[in-house]
């Protein structure tokens, strides 16, 4: 049964996942593989694929803001598509739009454009058909590089096609050389396309794009490869996997490349980035890995997570603080294709004054939030937890952390100075459990201000407890 928020959380059990985060799992309206993913606003897109056998215009679209799934339609079904975003533009290009005949036949060009401030889609079309190709997006256009086409179905082509959605204008460039199955990602005004098949050979080639000059250069992988994953994080670019466990990340601060590898070699997996980490999930490992390899860009390390279903060509992008990976295939026959989308949901800031004081029920109040760390997506909550049941409390903000002990309290109160109170109605909380949606833009300190890209605000919540007062432990947020 498909859901339609984000209310039932399903907490893996990889003892290696980092602590401050939570999985769930929610589905798309229709298995299918070889799908497109990309996000706009507060919406993640999941558009075309294979089902079955045969190819899909579905689009489903999840809204982060209200914890919803909708559907729509390309204006052609296909599947090998590649999609990325520009500005309020989810664009989906190329493909292949039905089965039959040598693999470079039925070919696309279409361009499906989706424009989020209207819900509207428009079409385009490439310079010329192609699937397996890659997308990234910088300095307001998106490129569209590489694939197979009908002339090189083997080699593949250097064809890029580059759309910028302010003049709704098209241009072509190329790649150093011709190829498919490339990964791409941009980090910074770079945009990067790395490896490759040509004919039965993998390629190191990494072509690189600099949207401030309009020039081209190049660099190499530390080995060849294909049916790899990018993603970047950190400043940093990330190329993963392809046929090998090896992660080769380029600094476009020094120009230098360093190495680094999953805990799982395989291809056909995907990545994507969210707050500080950079997640390369799934791949072809006999029926499908379910591994997910977390790369913390914060403190430099590596984990692992697992995901609900092993399996190899799906899709992941990133909306709202959430990374999301859907569709996919098991191997073998139609019944293992998969609809189930993964959700990682890193919790934002760090815990301190930990562990509060127990309270009646014997356990320590605790306090976590998550969301979005971008001040512009207005788009995070506090929960807590282990409280008294049908006890009331609410939460507490402010700038200052701090230790004090209030007359009367058996708890620590660990904000000070200006404090904020979200305690009119509804923001009260009962016990043993509440949450709160914060508004960014009017905290309730006196008087009510707005958060700041680069400040920190401190979260607690005081509640009452068998005729005392007790707080939770306290967490800090540093917006971004």
């Amino acid at each position: 049964m498909r859901s339609t928020s984000l209310s039932l959380l399903l907490l893996f059990s990889a003892l290696s996942a980092p602590a401050h985060a939570q999985w769930s799992t929610d589905e798309l309206s229709q298995p299918r593989k070889r799908l497109a993913a990309t996000s706009v606003g507060s919406e993640a897109i999941f558009a075309g694929g294979t089902a079955f056998g045969t190819y899909s215009d579905v689009v489903d679209i999840f809204d982060a803001a209200t914890g919803t799934w909708r559907t729509d339609t390309l204006s052609q079904a296909r599947g090998d598509l590649a999609g990325t975003s520009v500005g309020q533009y989810a664009i989906f290009a190329g493909g292949r739009e039905s089965t039959g005949g040598p693999f470079n036949a039925n070919l696309s060009d279409v361009v499906d454009i989706y424009d989020s401030s209207t819900g509207q889609w428009t079409t385009s079309t490439l310079s010329h058909p192609r699937n397996d190709l890659a997308a990234a997006s910088a300095g307001g256009r998106a490129f569209f590089a590489g694939g197979r086409d009908y002339t090189h179905p083997l080699i593949g082509t250097e064809r890029v096609d580059i759309y910028e959605p302010a003049t709704n204008t098209w241009t072509t460039s190329s790649l150093s050389r011709r190829r498919w199955h490339i990964a791409a990602t941009s980090v910074g005004d770079l945009v990067l396309f790395g490896g490759g098949s040509i004919t039965d050979t993998a390629a190191s080639t990494v072509d690189i794009y600099d949207t401030q000059t309009d020039t081209w250069s190049t660099s190499a992988l530390s080995s060849p490869r294909v049916h790899l994953a990018a993603t970047s994080v950190g400043g940093r670019a990330f190329f993963g996997g392809g046929y090998g466990a090896r992660v080769d990340i380029y600094d476009p601060a020094t120009g230098t490349w360093s190495v680094a590898s999953l805990s799982q070699g395989r291809s056909q997996l995907t990545a994507t980035t969210v707050g500080d980490f950079a997640l390369f999930a799934g791949g072809g490992v006999s029926n499908g890995a379910d591994v997910v390899d977390i790369y913390d860009s914060s403190t430099d390390t590596w984990s692992t997570a697992t995901l609900s279903v092993g399996r190899y060509w799906l899709a992941s992008t990133s909306v709202y603080g959430m990374a999301l990976f859907g569709g996919g295939t098991r191997g073998g026959g139609p019944t293992n294709f998969s609809a189930a989308v993964d959700i990682f949901d890193p919790l934002l800031g760090e815990t301190y004054c930990s562990p509060g004081q127990a309270n009646s029920t014997g356990l320590p109040g605790l306090i976590t939030a998550n969301g979005s760390p971008f001040v512009t997506d207005n788009f995070a909550s506090l929960f807590a937890e282990q409280l008294p049941p049908g006890e009331f409390g609410y939460f507490l903000a402010s700038q200052t952390p701090g230790t004090v002990t209030p007359p009367g309290s058996s708890g620590v109160l660990c904000v000070t100075g200006n404090i904020g109170r979200y305690n009119a109605p509804p923001q009260l909380i009962q016990g043993p459990s509440g949450t709160l949606a914060l508004d960014l833009t009017a905290v309730p300190v006196n008087p009510p201000a707005a958060v700041l890209p680069g400040e920190s605000w401190n979260f607690q919540l005081w509640y009452r407890d068998a005729g005392t007062n007790n707080f939770t432990d306290a967490v800090r947020v540093t917006w971004e």
